[in-house]
């Protein structure tokens, strides 16, 4: 769960977004903020996963059952 990898529930909805197929963009209007938030989202996502692309931190959370 998400607790372990202790994603925050932003940072859970911006990857649970970008892994239904939503763009940066997309995820920024849908959730209100800006891309460059969203941006900031998925670094500390993917810090916090260890990983290093959106295939990777997706394959992890669905993997973790993060999604």
């Amino acid at each position: 769960n998400t607790a372990l990898y202790n994603l925050s529930p932003k940072e859970s909805e911006v990857l649970k977004h970008l892994a239904d197929g939503l763009s940066y963009k997309m995820v920024a209007d849908k959730m209100g903020i800006s891309y460059f938030t969203v941006n900031n989202h998925v670094k500390k996502v993917y810090e916090k996963l260890q990983v290093n692309s959106l295939g990777e931190a997706i394959a992890m959370a669905h993997r973790n059952r993060l999604l």
